[in-house]
């Protein structure tokens, strides 16, 4: 009886010892779960693909060419309505840095209302067309150098070319004209505000007024929606041939898109494609502000989404084939459901 309780001592301490050892490791396991199920709550948050700023998003299949993979099952009216219901149209894409930004724009640069009371004046206007130009050349530039200069990206959609300098000096020359027509068609803006023409909401009424504010941020919410009807709609009139031929053609004369190719457009096309912002502001008193956010929405995007390559943050492919075939593709992933019907 002895030697068996001497036999089955250590056996126990033994089991003891072995548990201590792996509890550890358990608690890692653990905790890396738990890290795991929180990460993949925010996984594209704010557009981020899964692989980084310049990852590959979730759904491309990397066994296939850039632009090979179906995007069938990601695109969709059931796709679309459920992005608008559960707020990730907003939060969980690109929507969301480019509110940062134009709350950032509107903060540190805000608009000279009380010197364009005064009149036209050289002082406030070349500000804003600097301001504006700064913010539109760093963004751009940002995509361009490190796409096309440093390599970020490696899946192009067209592999081994890349834009010619005939090429860049038509974008850029049609891409400083939008960034011309965006800065004055802000300081026509302001004028308007400055002199009473168009009425609109002061940012200490919105701080004083719960239901101003609660308006604010549903308009901001809504932006983005009315950004995606206006498009889809805008474009599809001027791929009407007479249009398409003396407007569109000027944009599609880039059919390997690069980011400055984004905002290359005739005069005409800047002016219906800058009209989202003009509509709700001429007709509703809103927050200056709203402005902000559809100017800088609408300047700003088209720069990553033309960028060529599919592995990096607003990777466009949808847009990509619009630009290689034409005749197909008007809108964007969220309106793709419209293309479908």
């Amino acid at each position: 009886g002895s030697s068996s309780i001497g036999s089955e001592k250590p056996l126990a301490l033994g089991l003891h010892q072995l548990r201590s050892k792996d509890l550890p490791r358990a608690r890692e396991m653990k905790t890396t779960q738990s890290i795991g199920s929180f990460a993949s709550w925010f996984e594209g948050f704010a557009g981020i693909p899964r692989g980084g700023f310049f990852g590959r998003p979730a759904w491309v299949d990397a066994t296939k060419a850039p632009g090979h993979t179906s995007q069938t099952k990601e695109l969709g009216l059931a796709k679309t309505m459920h992005s608008f219901m559960t707020g990730s149209f907003f939060f969980f894409s690109p929507n969301l840095v480019w509110c940062f930004i134009s709350v950032a724009l509107y903060l540190c640069f805000p608009y000279d209302i009380d010197e364009a009371a005064k009149g036209w004046s050289l002082g406030w206007v070349v500000k804003r067309i600097a301001i504006i130009s700064g913010l539109a050349g760093a963004y751009y530039t940002f995509f361009f150098a490190t796409l096309y200069g440093q390599g970020c990206a490696k899946r192009k959609f067209r592999p081994g070319t890349s834009p010619s300098a005939s090429n860049m000096a038509h974008n850029l020359w049609y891409w400083c004209l939008g960034v011309l027509q965006w800065s004055l068609s802000e300081c026509a803006m302001v004028r308007l505000w400055a002199t009473g023409a168009v009425p609109y909401v002061p940012d200490r009424e919105i701080l004083q007024s719960p239901l101003q504010l609660v308006v604010l941020l549903a308009l901001v919410l809504a932006m983005p929606i009315w950004r995606e009807v206006h498009f889809y709609f805008a474009h599809r009139f001027i791929h009407i041939r007479a249009v398409y031929k003396y407007v569109h053609s000027v944009h599609h004369r880039n059919t390997d898109p690069e980011p400055f190719s984004g905002l290359c457009m005739h005069p005409f096309e800047h002016l219906l494609y800058f009209s989202n912002a003009l509509l709700p502001t001429l007709l509703l008193p809103v927050s200056p502000f709203v402005y902000t956010w559809l100017f800088t929405h609408l300047g700003l995007a088209p720069a990553a989404g033309h960028s060529g390559f599919e592995d990096h943050w607003q990777a466009d492919q949808y847009h990509y084939i619009h630009h290689a075939k034409f005749e197909c593709n008007y809108g964007s992933p969220q309106s793709a459901w419209i293309d479908q019907f």
